[in-house]
Order: C-alpha cells, then sequence, then structure tokens
C-alpha cells in the first residue's frame, strides 16, 4: 500500500484549489518529490488541456463519479516545415492556436501506431513550439502532417508502483479526432509496471479506453469501459502477467478486450464484454499462456472469442478458457461464438456455458476449427440446441478432443516463467 503524503485537490476547500489538469498535476508531481504518497481529488469536473501524467509511488484517487476528468475540445494546425526523428519541436501554420502545456499529437499520412508521437507543449517561439518527447517518425508537411491537442486523459510513461482509483474519464469524443491506441486511450501506459487501475469509469474517448503497452503487472479492476470509438481495452506490446478483473467493456466500437501482440501470462477473469461493435476478446500476434475464466461475453458484433490468424509463431496458442458465459455473438457478422483461425495450438474449452445465437435464418455454432488448427480440448462445456450445431470441425477428427485432460496448461500470471520479460529490457 502506498503511504506518505497526501494532498487535496479540489474546487474549494482543499490544498490545491482549481479544476484544470494543472492542478492535479502539481499535487503529483509535489508526492513524487517527497518519494510518494497519495493524491486525492475532491468532487467536481476538471478539465484536461493535457494528460493527467502518473508518477512513480503516487496514488490518485477520487470520489467515483463525481470526481471527473473531462477531455477538452481540441484544436489542430497543419505543420509547415519537415520534421526529422528525434527532434524536440514543430513548426504549425497557426501556433496561436496551442498554449504552453498543451498536450499534443502530431502525425501525417505515413504514420500511425507507434509512429505517431503524443507529447506536451514545453515552450513557444513564433511558429515553432517545443515538445517535452522526441519525435517517433519523420512528418512531412506534404503528407498532410498536423498537430492536435489530443492525448490520454490519464497517462504514465517509464513509471512503476502507481495506482488511480475510483474516479470518472469523460473523453468527449464528439470535440475531438480519433486517437490510435497505440498512442492513446481514455487511460494509456507504456513501459510503465506495477500500476493498478481500479473503479475507473471510462467513458466517451474517440479511441480506446484503457490501452497499455510493453508493461509489466498492470492490474485493471472493477472498470467500466463504454461508449469508447475504439477498443474497450487494449493489452499490448509485449506486456507480460496483466491482471483484467471484473470489469466491464460495453458499446465500444472496437473489440471488448483486444490482446494485441505477444501479450503473455493474464488472467481475464468476471468481466462482463457486452454489446461491443467487434469481437468480445480477440488473441493473436504471439499472445499466449492466458487464463481466460468466469467472464460473460455476450452480444457483441463478432466471435464471443476470436484467434487471429497465424503461423505456428504468431497464432495466439496455449489459452485455458473456462467457466465463461458465451451467448448471442456475432450480430453482424461470423459463424461461431469460439472462431478458432490460424495455426493455433494447445486451447482448452472447459465448463463453459455456449449458447450460439440466430442471425437472419441463420443457426450459428458453438465453436469453429479452421483446418490448420490443432490439439483444441472441447470439454464440459454446456451447448443446448442441437447437437449438430455445436462444433464447425473443418481441422479434421484428430485436431479436436472431448476428454478433459489430466493436467491444465501452466498458463495466467502465477506461472510467469524466468525470463518472460526480459523482451521489455528490464
Amino acid at each position: 500500500m502506498l503511504t506518505g503524503l497526501v494532498i487535496t485537490v479540489g474546487l474549494a476547500s482543499a490544498n490545491i484549489v482549481g479544476n484544470t489538469n494543472r492542478e492535479i498535476q502539481a499535487a503529483v508531481d509535489r508526492v513524487a518529490a517527497h518519494g510518494g504518497g497519495e493524491v486525492r481529488l475532491q468532487a467536481g469536473l476538471y478539465e484536461m488541456t493535457d494528460s493527467l501524467h502518473l508518477r512513480s509511488g503516487v496514488r490518485i484517487v477520487g470520489e467515483g463519479e463525481k470526481t471527473v476528468l473531462r477531455k477538452a475540445a481540441a484544436v489542430s494546425s497543419p505543420i509547415i516545415a519537415y520534421l526529422g526523428y528525434g527532434h524536440y519541436d514543430i513548426s504549425v501554420a497557426e501556433p496561436d492556436e496551442f498554449r504552453v502545456g498543451d498536450g499534443v499529437h502530431i502525425h501525417d499520412d505515413n504514420s500511425g501506431g507507434f509512429y505517431d508521437t503524443v507529447a506536451t507543449i514545453t515552450w513557444r517561439r513564433g511558429d515553432l513550439l517545443g515538445i517535452s518527447r522526441f519525435l517517433n517518425h519523420d512528418y512531412d508537411g506534404r503528407a498532410g502532417a498536423v498537430a492536435t491537442t489530443i492525448f490520454p486523459v490519464i497517462s504514465g510513461y517509464h513509471l512503476q508502483n502507481a495506482s488511480v482509483e475510483n474516479l470518472a474519464i469523460e473523453g468527449n469524443k464528439e470535440e475531438n479526432p480519433y486517437l490510435n491506441g497505440c498512442r492513446g486511450g481514455g487511460v494509456f501506459l507504456y513501459q510503465a509496471h506495477d500500476v493498478k487501475l481500479r473503479k475507473l469509469f471510462v467513458r466517451n474517448y474517440n479511441g480506446d479506453g484503457i490501452s497499455f503497452q510493453q508493461c509489466r503487472n498492470t492490474v485493471v479492476e472493477g472498470c467500466l469501459v463504454e461508449g469508447c470509438t475504439g477498443l474497450g481495452l487494449h493489452p499490448g506490446s509485449g506486456s507480460v502477467g496483466p491482471i483484467m478483473r471484473k470489469n466491464v467493456s460495453r458499446n465500444n466500437g472496437g473489440d471488448g478486450i483486444f490482446y494485441c501482440l505477444r501479450v503473455s501470462y493474464s488472467l481475464c477473469e468476471g468481466n462482463i464484454i457486452e454489446r461491443n461493435g467487434g469481437y468480445g476478446i480477440s488473441i493473436g500476434g504471439r499472445d499466449t499462456d492466458h487464463l481466460i475464466r468466469g467472464n460473460t461475453i455476450r452480444h457483441n458484433g463478432k466471435a464471443g472469442i476470436y484467434f487471429r490468424p497465424g503461423d505456428l509463431i504468431m497464432a495466439g496458442s496455449r489459452q485455458v478458457i473456462e467457466k465463461n458465459v458465451l451467448e448471442g455473438n456475432c450480430v453482424t457478422e461470423g459463424t461461431a461464438e469460439v472462431d478458432i483461425q490460424g495455426e493455433t495450438r494447445d486451447i482448452y474449452l472447459l465448463d463453459n456455458t455456449i449458447v450460439p445465437g440466430r442471425r437472419g435464418d441463420e443457426r450459428l455454432y458453438a465453436l469453429l476449427l479452421c483446418p490448420q488448427a490443432d490439439r483444441i480440448v472441447f470439454a464440459g462445456n454446456q451447448v443446448p440446441g442441437p447437437a449438430s450445431r455445436a462444433v464447425d470441425n473443418q481441422a479434421g477428427k484428430s485436431a479436436l478432443s472431448t476428454e478433459r485432460p489430466a493436467k491444465l496448461l501452466p498458463v495466467g500470471p502465477r506461472h510467469i516463467p524466468e525470463g518472460a520479460a526480459a523482451h521489455l529490457g528490464n
């Protein structure tokens, strides 16, 4: 538990009085400078013109849905000069649109994902704006380069042992362009380890709700993510040992939970994943060794659980999927509640309740195996309806076992082997 200095922030009768990210950040930085502690955000609406930047050893706690961090309306300007990788400044056509301290996103037609840059404006000289983080790419005005004040509402880079609890994030998607989840979200973490996100209400962000990349031991627990245009939860880029427990991801434009690339040894437990536009849970790109247990996955646009295509190296193999409820997914497309594509191996589907729905006159399957899948176990599952609609096995009889395994796969955070996070370099 974090202990130490405690500072309150609020609209009145607080140690620091104000209603913007600047006052909150001042409190967080002061607590961090004293070696850690807690920042308590009182009820109120706080306007965010830059991210709330997390710091190591600092716990931030609000008063639930009464404490609202609201993304300010975005402004933008074309970039008027060629910008090179590694530089710390940008030249814009309309510098008066920006203020020192604003968060800013730099993008052109040739960038995207991790090649975009999100930073804070640190100084201005004429049309030249200094930024806090070096450019991740070369940006060219001839390729539509633009600077826009979009950013994660809460952001954590290169830190450890921090937490955010019991507050609401309003993304204000109507007044903000889309930000890719590799660089943003309602909450975004990058190489931030042992961070806990609890009881957050993340709504209406134009992008992902919660995204964490290259992180160890992230805990996302008891959060509500809804109405975001991108993914609900986005664990990605080699993250190891995340725990996603008792969250609700609903009515988001993309997948409810998207395992991005080389995520390993997670626990995904007790979540409600419903009415998202994409898949309930999507797994692939060397995402391996997960325990997916006790979730309710229903009424999503595509399959409830989807294994993306990949060869033996890139497939999302070695998963235990047990005691989940999957019901009425594939609302807009797909033919099965669980759809296993690619050269996926060692998927144990055990003791789930799987209720295939209908789309028009078409009755759907509980499980689909593509021709390349192998070593799939389907045992103890309850599938009401005709037995002929339980499994669409395109891989052949030898690829599927209905016998309960004598031993479960060693998956989830309790089974992280030594060196599992070596690829993160720390």
